[in-house]
C-alpha cells in the first residue's frame, strides 16, 4: 500500500512578488488633532504668535531680565504643545519603546552612538568651512543659562522641546506623510524644515549656522526610519543631544575663558 503524500504547505506562487514588510511602529493616518497641532506649532513659532504673551499687562515686569521673560514664554508654549503632542501620540510613543525588544544592546548602544556620529560629522564639516557660526536659537539658549535655573531649562529643552519636535518632524512629517509619499523624500523634507526652524531669525543667513541642525536632523531621521519608525527611539536620541548640550552650556562653558 502506498501512502498518500500530504499536500505542500501553502505559500506564494512562483514568481509572485513578496509583500513589502510594514513598519513595526508605523503611525496611523493623519487626524484632525494632528492638523490642529501643526497649525498651533506654525502660528506660535513660525509666525511668532508666542511673543504676544509679552503684551499681557505686567507679564514682562514679573521677571528680572529679558532672558527670563523669554524663557517663560517658551516654557508656556512648549507646555501647551507638549500636552497636545502627548495626547495625540502617547499610544504610539509607548508602543514604540518595544524597539528595544529587537537587538536591545545594539539599539541601546546606538542612542549615544548616533549622538557621537552627529558630533563627529558636524565638527568635520564646520572645521572644513572655517569655523562655527552660532544660530539665534543657540545664542538665546546660552543667554538664558545666566538667568534661568538649570531645572527649568531641563524640563523645557530636554523633556518637552524634543518630544514636540519629534512629534512634528518625525512622527508626522516622516511617519504619517510616508503613507502617501516615498519615505526618503519625507526624510529630506523633515531635515530641511527641522534645520530651518532652528535657523530661523539668525539674521546672518550664514549656512554654517544651520550645519549642526542639518546633521542632527539627518541622524535622527535616519535612525527613526531604520528603527521601524520608532518615535521613542528618535525622542531618546534628541533628548540625549539636548541634555549634553545643556549640561555643557551650564557647567562647562562658564569655566572656559572668553567663551
Amino acid at each position: 500500500m502506498h501512502s498518500t503524500p500530504h499536500p505542500a504547505a501553502p505559500g506564494p506562487a512562483s514568481g509572485e512578488p513578496r509583500k513589502r514588510r510594514t513598519s513595526r511602529f508605523g503611525p496611523d493616518r493623519f487626524r484632525v488633532g494632528d492638523a490642529i497641532m501643526v497649525l498651533a506649532y506654525v502660528v506660535l513659532f513660525v509666525a511668532g504668535a508666542a511673543a504676544l504673551l509679552t503684551l499681557i499687562p505686567g507679564f514682562t515686569q514679573a521677571f528680572t531680565t529679558g532672558e527670563t521673560a523669554a524663557a517663560a514664554v517658551n516654557f508656556i508654549v512648549y507646555a501647551v504643545l507638549f500636552t497636545g503632542a502627548m495626547i495625540m501620540a502617547f499610544p504610539t510613543l509607548a508602543h514604540s519603546f518595544r524597539t528595544f525588544a529587537y537587538h536591545p544592546w545594539a539599539k541601546a548602544f546606538m542612542v549615544p552612538g548616533a549622538w557621537v556620529a552627529n558630533l563627529v560629522v558636524t565638527t568635520i564639516v564646520i572645521v572644513s568651512l572655517g569655523g562655527a557660526v552660532k544660530s539665534e536659537n543657540q545664542l538665546a539658549i546660552e543667554g538664558m543659562t545666566t538667568s534661568v535655573p538649570f531645572p527649568t531649562m531641563l524640563v523645557m529643552a530636554v523633556v518637552m522641546g524634543p518630544f514636540v519636535e519629534e512629534y512634528v518632524f518625525r512622527h508626522l512629517l516622516i511617519g504619517k506623510l510616508s503613507r502617501k509619499v516615498n519615505v526618503w523624500v519625507c526624510v529630506v523634507i523633515s531635515i530641511v524644515l527641522f534645520a530651518g526652524m532652528h535657523f530661523l531669525g539668525s539674521g546672518s543667513f550664514d549656512p554654517t549656522a544651520a550645519i549642526p541642525y542639518v546633521s542632527l536632523g539627518a541622524v535622527i531621521s535616519v535612525a527613526y526610519v531604520l528603527s521601524g519608525k520608532s518615535l521613542a527611539y528618535s525622542y531618546l536620541i534628541h533628548l540625549l543631544n539636548n541634555l549634553i548640550a545643556l549640561t555643557v552650556a551650564y557647567f562647562l562653558l562658564p569655566l572656559v575663558p572668553g567663551a
